[in-house]
Parts: C-alpha cells; sequence; structure tokens
C-alpha cells in the first residue's frame, strides 16, 4: 500500500512539475516560480496562440481591421443561411451511408447521392456570394491573395469546435 502510495506522488509530482510555472509568481520570477508563463523574458517559454481559422483567413487577404469587422459580418450571415443546409447535409451523409450498409438498390442511392450533391452546390453557392462580397472590399494589391483566402474560407465555415475545419463533402 505504501508503494502505491509513493508511486502516486511521484507520478502526481512529475506532471507538476510538467507543467511548468503558469501562473504563480509576478512576471519577475517572484515566488521562486519560472515567472507568469507569460512569454516575458525570464526563461518562461512563450505559449503559441492558435490562430482561428478566420484569423487565417483574414491573414492571407491582410485585411486591416475594419475590413475585418466586414468581412466577419458577411461570413456570419452566411454562415446563419446555410445552417439549415447544413443541417440537411448531415442526414443526407446519413442517408447515403445507411443506403450502402442497408443494401439498397443503386437506385435509392443514386438518388441520395443527387440530393447530397444539390445541398453541397447549395451551401457552396453561398459561401461564394460572401466571399464575393468581401473580395468586393478589397485593395488591388489584396485581390492577388483570394485564391488561397478561398482554401481558408472552409474552415471557416466548417470549424470544428476544438478548431481547425473539416468539410464533409469529399
Amino acid at each position: 500500500m505504501f508503494i502505491r502510495f509513493l508511486l502516486t506522488a511521484m507520478m502526481a509530482g512529475t506532471l507538476a512539475f510538467a507543467q511548468g510555472g503558469g501562473g504563480m509568481g509576478d512576471d519577475m520570477g517572484g515566488s521562486g516560480g519560472r515567472g507568469g508563463g507569460t512569454g516575458d523574458d525570464t526563461g518562461a517559454m512563450p505559449r503559441v496562440q492558435r490562430q482561428t481559422p478566420f484569423d487565417i483567413f483574414a491573414d492571407r487577404l491582410k485585411l486591416n481591421k475594419d475590413q475585418k469587422a466586414e468581412a466577419q459580418t458577411v461570413l456570419v450571415d452566411a454562415m446563419k443561411e446555410s445552417t439549415p443546409l447544413r443541417q440537411q447535409l448531415a442526414q443526407s451523409r446519413a442517408a447515403i451511408a445507411n443506403g450502402i450498409l442497408g443494401g439498397k438498390s443503386e437506385d435509392e442511392r443514386k438518388t441520395a447521392m443527387d440530393a447530397y450533391t444539390a445541398l453541397v452546390a447549395q451551401v457552396t453557392g453561398i459561401e461564394a456570394k460572401a466571399f464575393a462580397k468581401v473580395c468586393a472590399s478589397l485593395k488591388p494589391n489584396q485581390r492577388g491573395k483570394a485564391g488561397a483566402a478561398f482554401e481558408a474560407m472552409d474552415g471557416v465555415f466548417n470549424a470544428s469546435p476544438g478548431g481547425g475545419g473539416r468539410r464533409g463533402r469529399n
């Protein structure tokens, strides 16, 4: 029993040590810590801030503050418009999978695929209109980056809660 306790304490200590000096002491390393974990010059490693899909999109277009606000409004409106279609896409994917797994006929599976394809086209149309609105506010020197930014829109519209985008259309 004592050995279990000792091993547990050692593992907990190792995990605590591995966490670093986040939040303890001031920025000058007070309280014997390694700084506040804020990226100061006391030896603590700076924390890498992960960019959101929208930030990646905005960075690719080199949007200024006003353009970012406008683009965000346009994309949020497009997302609201496409939400019912996205729900139908999820149901349609399930219908396709059930058709394959359930041994449905080729005609029934084709019908499900055609319905899915029509929904994808509608969602892509909404995304393209939103992108065109964002591009209308771009300066001439920003327009050359539009192709790379359109690819990043996939992440904006299809971001998972944990970050990153994944399109369920392949």
